[in-house]
């Protein structure tokens, strides 16, 4: 794959994804026609949404709570929150199933596999109700109207790219810890890092090691490659059980020279990339994730948008490599996980 083909999302482009989302749903309502606009402002007080996500209390989710929050105040819509409290497939499909029950107007989904949900969703999209996705895709991509996320394949490529010239790693094996099989995205960014290793250095990537987001599992798997590698030179996490694991991973392995990137943002991982737990992390933008995903669904309901104005069907959001030089610039806070809603939008 041709680097100069590859987009870096810089940080300017956090505004960008917005100005993308309004090409892709253009208005069907004039700006100037203050009738249509009284009478779609008070349709939508009368829209009930639920936004469906896995892990309900942690922070990359609640930083796209509060997007999706602040967009439904502006927009006039009911919101409604459903989260999950672990990230397995019958958790979240008990959820889903309950809400589906209540037949909402609209459904913001967020989807751990993206194989499993297909069946269950097809009579709710089947009549004609609008699901839009943020962080999240399924396998059948007729059933949703835009899914809203990162491209974790090229920014898992860039972030190997970069760490091999910022930390100058020229020689030596790498390590990649990741989800179990049957996880699009945590695969994507496997893969992207892997190709963009080997496709950059002479650098050898080891066999993926599959740890789901067990930390335990993710420090022994490790501690055995270091120990059995003595040239382990970079590792990479791709979620953060797995980088929370990998860290320890690291630690007791005795090596200062192991070079690790994560992925994601959470304050426990940022405070580990001060400390030196983490040498980089993928930074993602679920807070815009949130925003661009519910103003969506409201044009669709209110009909400022018809889902046939919505020409992509899958728009990336912005990213960037956070490291201990940047983690403190002012630009750096939107791409930092909270759930305090005051500090971020």
């Amino acid at each position: 794959m041709n680097t100069q083909h590859r987009r870096f999302l810089a940080l300017g482009a956090l505004a960008a994804a917005t100005t993308l989302l309004a090409a892709c749903s253009s208005s069907s309502t004039a700006a100037g026609d203050d009738e249509s606009s009284a009478s779609a402002s008070a349709d939508a007080s009368d829209l009930t949404v639920t936004m469906v996500t896995p892990e309900s209390t942690g922070e990359f989710y609640g930083a796209m709570y509060c997007g999706a929050q602040a967009a439904a105040d502006e927009q006039g819509i009911d919101l409604t929150i459903q989260g999950t409290p672990e990230t397995t497939v019958d958790a979240e499909m008990q959820v889903l199933q309950s809400v589906l029950a209540t037949d909402p107007d609209g459904l913001l989904l967020t989807v751990w596999d993206n194989n499993a949900f297909n069946e269950v969703l097809s009579e709710y999209t089947d009549a004609g109700h609008p699901l839009v996705m943020p962080d999240s895709y399924l396998s059948d991509d007729t059933g949703y109207v835009q899914s809203i996320r990162t491209d974790s394949y090229e920014s898992s490529y860039e972030a190997a790219e970069q760490s091999l010239t910022d930390f100058d790693i020229t020689e030596g094996t790498v390590l990649v810890v990741t989800d179990a099989p049957g996880n699009a995205i945590q695969e994507a960014r496997a893969e992207g890092f892997r190709d963009g290793i080997e496709e950059n250095s002479d650098l050898t990537v080891l066999e993926f090691q599959y740890i789901g987001s067990d930390s335990a599992a993710a420090s022994q798997a490790v501690s055995s490659a270091a120990a059995a590698n003595p040239d382990l030179a970079l590792v990479f996490s791709t979620n953060i059980g797995a980088g929370t694991g990998a860290t320890n991973g690291i630690s007791t392995s005795g090596s200062d020279d192991i070079v690790h990137v994560g992925y994601d943002t959470s304050s426990a991982q940022v405070e580990e990339l001060r400390s030196g737990g983490y040498d980089a992390l993928v930074a993602q933008s679920p807070y815009q994730m949130g925003y661009d995903a519910t103003t969506l669904m409201a044009e669709l309901l209110t009909g400022e948008t018809t889902e046939d104005e919505v020409t992509e069907q899958t728009v990336y959001s912005p990213w960037m490599l956070v490291t201990a030089d940047n983690v403190d610039d002012a630009d750096t806070a939107a791409y930092l996980y909270t759930t305090d809603c005051s500090s971020i939008g």
